[in-house]
């Protein structure tokens, strides 16, 4: 409730926060010129006393308006992400299982004739799966794109990513970390477009090694996002 009130305010709580936030500097530099020229120690008491409340709110204040720029910049739009990533399957990440089916042989046997066995062994365990390919997929729009690391790379520590991410009315964008058919993962957020740089960093050790998908998605203003350029990577060893 308090994330839609700031949502829905948020232009509305600048003004009061900044109407309150000069109220309170004019109260500063007025304390501190009573405190100049007060030739009476009562004046000067009073003058420090008012000096000091008027510094105080303009701290809260300021802590205030940051609060809610940070709630409506980073939080909110990260909160709507996951949770609408976490309805949202993209159709190139899905595993698609496949179980064989089998039809068995008919042998019609008569009198006195030996069985006729045929036996077909099928390992459930051993079904295939659907994954990225080498090259990754949805990364031909140049303006959603990861440039570095490259498909199928080992990665292990600190990773710089590196890329583009500025489309048509930009908002924000999200690196994301998926073993192959599971929920995503945020790695790093931001609201400020790129273009052909450095993406955001993230530290690969702290997942397991083994082979993940690794993805760019970039917002518009509307909430919108075209398809994500999704990598294959592998964290610690390789295939």
């Amino acid at each position: 409730m308090i994330m839609n009130f700031v949502e829905s305010y948020e232009n509305l709580l600048y003004g009061c926060l900044g109407l309150l936030a000069l109220w309170y500097l004019r109260a500063y530099l007025a304390a501190s010129y009573r405190l100049r020229i007060g030739a009476y120690i009562v004046e000067r008491e009073t003058a420090i006393r008012e000096k000091i409340l008027s510094l105080s709110m303009l701290i809260v204040l300021t802590g205030l308006l940051g609060l809610v720029y940070f709630s409506a910049r980073r939080v909110l739009p990260t909160l709507d992400m996951i949770l609408r990533g976490s309805g949202n399957l993209d159709s190139a990440t899905v595993m698609i299982t496949t179980v064989p089916s089998v039809t068995p042989d008919v042998v019609l046997l008569l009198p006195g004739q030996p069985t006729q066995t045929t036996v077909e062994e099928i390992d459930v365990r051993k079904q295939k799966n659907t994954q990225l390919p080498i090259g990754g997929v949805g990364c031909e729009n140049t303006n959603a794109v990861i440039n570095s690391p490259l498909s199928g790379a080992v990665l292990s520590g600190d990773v710089e990513v590196q890329g583009t991410a500025d489309i048509t009315d930009f908002a924000f964008y999200t690196l994301e970390i998926s073993t192959v058919g599971d929920n995503w993962l945020t790695v790093h957020t931001h609201d400020i477009p790129v273009s052909s740089g450095v993406l955001g960093n993230w530290n690969a050790s702290i997942h397991d090694p083994g082979e993940y998908a690794f993805r760019l998605v970039v917002y518009n203003a509307a909430g919108a996002y075209s398809q994500p350029c999704i990598i294959p990577i592998f964290i610690g060893s390789g295939p």
